[in-house]
C-alpha cells in the first residue's frame, strides 16, 4: 500500500503572501505558516480547517505569520517555532493591531489572542527536532533572516517546507542548511530573476552614500526593522559616518543580541550597532536633522513611520538622497515614488527634490539558487509556492524532478 500525504493551500500559493499551508499525514493534521498581506485593505487566507494540532511557524514576516494569534480558537493547537521567531513576531504582531485600529481596519484577531498564542508557542533552538505525540519535525537554518527555520516533516514521506530561504550569507546570517527529503515545498518569490552580487551591490552602495555625505548632503535609508536595519548598519559599520536609528529596528536590534546563536557574527552586529546613534525622544529627531549623515528608520515602503518626519524636512534639498534597500509593493508609497517621482501623505502630494536609489538588499534566494537548492534537497517532486511567476522555475526544475504548481484552495495527495 502507497502513503501519501495531503497538502492544501489556504493562501499564499499563487502569490506572494497570506502564505498557509496544511498537511494531512495518516492521523495527523499540521499547518505551516499562517500569515496575511498588509496590502490595503489587507488580505487574509482561508479559514484553518478543524483538527489541526500543530502550527510550524517559517519566521516572523507577517506574510507568514501575520494570522498566527487565530491558532488559538483551536482548543488544542500548538504552535512551534525558534525562540527568536517568537519573540519577534509577537512585536510585529502588536504593531499590525496597531495598524488595523488606525487604519479602521477589521482586526483580524484580538489582544487576548495575541498573548495566548505566545503563551502555547514552543520556542525551538535553531537546528533541533521536534518530538510530540507521534509528530516529528527537523528545524533547519532557511537563512534569510535571523530565527527563520525551514522544517523537514518526518513522516509517511518527509517533506521539507522552505518557508522565505535565503542561500547566500549575508553579514547578518548564513546560508540556509538544506536536509534531504523526498518532498520539497519551496518558496518561489524571485522565480525567473537574479540579485546582483551582494559584495558589489555593498560596494556600490558605500560609494553612493560617500558621493551624497561628500557633497554635503544626507542620506535616508528606509529600512525593515527585521533584517534590513542591521544589514545596512552593518554594510556601513566601517565608513565612521554619523549614522542614526529610528523606528522599531531598534528593538529588533536588542533582540538580536540577545540571541546571538542566530547571527552569522555577534560581535560584528554589536558593533555596528555600538557605533550608530539611537533615537531614543522626539527631540532625538531633530538632533538627528541636524547632525546625521545616514538615517536608517522605519518605515520601509514609506507608508508610515519615521520615516515621513524626515522625508518631510529633508526633501526639498537635491543634495540629499533616499535610499530605498527593499522590495516596494503594488500600492505602496514607494512603489508609488519610485513609479512617478511623487509620494502622498497627510492629505497632500510631494515631489521630492532629493535624489533616489535602489539597491538590491534581498533577502530571498534568486533564481538559480533555488535551483541549487533543489538538487541539494533531492527531492522526487517539488511544489513551488509564494509566487507570481513559478512557471519560470517549474519549466528549469521539470528536467530533473516532478513538479506541481498548486493553486490555492486546492487540495492534492503526493
Amino acid at each position: 500500500m502507497v502513503l501519501l500525504v495531503e497538502l492544501q493551500f489556504l493562501g499564499g500559493a499563487e502569490q506572494v503572501g497570506s502564505l498557509g499551508m496544511v498537511l494531512k499525514d495518516g492521523t495527523h493534521k499540521v499547518l505551516f505558516d499562517y500569515g496575511m498581506t498588509p496590502s490595503d485593505p489587507p488580505e487574509y487566507p482561508m479559514p484553518i480547517p478543524p483538527g489541526v494540532e500543530y502550527c510550524f511557524l517559517s519566521h516572523c514576516h507577517l506574510d507568514h505569520s501575520g494570522m498566527a494569534p487565530v491558532t488559538t480558537r483551536g482548543p488544542h493547537t500548538q504552535m512551534v517555532t525558534t525562540e527568536l521567531t517568537r519573540v519577534i513576531a509577537e512585536l510585529l504582531l502588536m504593531d499590525s493591531l496597531k495598524i488595523a485600529r488606525a487604519e479602521r481596519y477589521p482586526e483580524p484577531f484580538t489582544y487576548k489572542e495575541l498573548k495566548n498564542w505566545m503563551t502555547r508557542t514552543v520556542g525551538m533552538r535553531r537546528e533541533e527536532t521536534f518530538r510530540l505525540k507521534g509528530v516529528e519535525v527537523d528545524l533547519t537554518s532557511a537563512g534569510h533572516v535571523p530565527g527563520a527555520a525551514m522544517y523537514r516533516w518526518r513522516g509517511s514521506k518527509d517533506l521539507l517546507f522552505t518557508g522565505d530561504v535565503h542561500t547566500r550569507p549575508t553579514h547578518l546570517v548564513g546560508g540556509a542548511t538544506p536536509l534531504e527529503a523526498e518532498i520539497l515545498v519551496m518558496e518561489s518569490t524571485y522565480a525567473g530573476r537574479e540579485h546582483p552580487d551582494r559584495a558589489e551591490e555593498d560596494e556600490r552602495f558605500r560609494k553612493e552614500v560617500e558621493s551624497v555625505v561628500g557633497q554635503g548632503g544626507q542620506v535616508i535609508v528606509p529600512a525593515f526593522a527585521v533584517g534590513r536595519t542591521q544589514e545596512i548598519l552593518m554594510t556601513l559599520a566601517e565608513c565612521n559616518y554619523d549614522i542614526w536609528v529610528d523606528g522599531m529596528g531598534r528593538a529588533v536590534n536588542e533582540m538580536y543580541l540577545d540571541n546571538p546563536s542566530h547571527i552569522r557574527d555577534p560581535k560584528a552586529l554589536r558593533k555596528a550597532i555600538d557605533a550608530a546613534y539611537i533615537v531614543e525622544e522626539p527631540y532625538d529627531r531633530e538632533v538627528a536633522l541636524s547632525e546625521a549623515e545616514v538615517i536608517v528608520t522605519t518605515g520601509g515602503m514609506l507608508d508610515g513611520g519615521p520615516v515621513l518626519h524626515y522625508l518631510k524636512a529633508l526633501h526639498k534639498n537635491p543634495k540629499n538622497a533616499m535610499f530605498m534597500v527593499g522590495f516596494q509593493v503594488e500600492g505602496s508609497n514607494g512603489r508609488q515614488l519610485l513609479d512617478s517621482g511623487a509620494i502622498t501623505f497627510d492629505d497632500r502630494t510631494l515631489r521630492p527634490k532629493l535624489q533616489i536609489k535602489t539597491f538590491d538588499f534581498s533577502s530571498h534566494a534568486g533564481h538559480s539558487d533555488l535551483v541549487s537548492l533543489a538538487r541539494a534537497v533531492r527531492p522526487k517532486t517539488v511544489v513551488l509556492m509564494h509566487g507570481d511567476n513559478r512557471e519560470a522555475l517549474a519549466s528549469e526544475l521539470r528536467k530533473e524532478f516532478d513538479v506541481k504548481i498548486p493553486l490555492n484552495g486546492e487540495t492534492f495527495s503526493l
